[in-house]
């Protein structure tokens, strides 16, 4: 799996990277939005230049709701978390440090 994120972030980051891959258009219009509109058909939102402040937990360790820099706070039943590992390792709650997944 490894390879192949490290294959998307270039071709994500190529002007004409899609032209190397599979894709038969830019990444962002012939990936990305196709799963964007994907969950927005299934009622879900997608937030775009967003920037998390704090994780915050429920009392079982769930996500409780993300607290954004500019003070909002965004809650729902299932999240997706598009960052790059080094800032989700700053972001990461205390009670998921010891979860096996995360210390890798």
């Amino acid at each position: 799996m490894q390879c192949i994120l490290i294959a998307l972030n270039r071709f994500l980051q190529e002007k004409h990277g899609s032209k190397m891959a599979f894709l038969d258009g830019n990444p962002p219009e012939r990936l990305c939005k196709p799963i964007a509109d994907h969950i927005e058909s299934l009622g879900g939102q997608v937030i775009l230049n967003s920037r998390i402040q704090k994780i915050e937990l429920n009392s079982d360790k769930s996500v409780k709701h993300f607290v954004l820099t500019n003070g909002n706070i965004i809650t729902g039943d299932a999240y997706v978390f598009a960052t790059p590992v080094d800032i989700l390792k700053l972001l990461l709650p205390e009670d998921w440090k010891e979860i096996s997944y995360f210390k890798k």
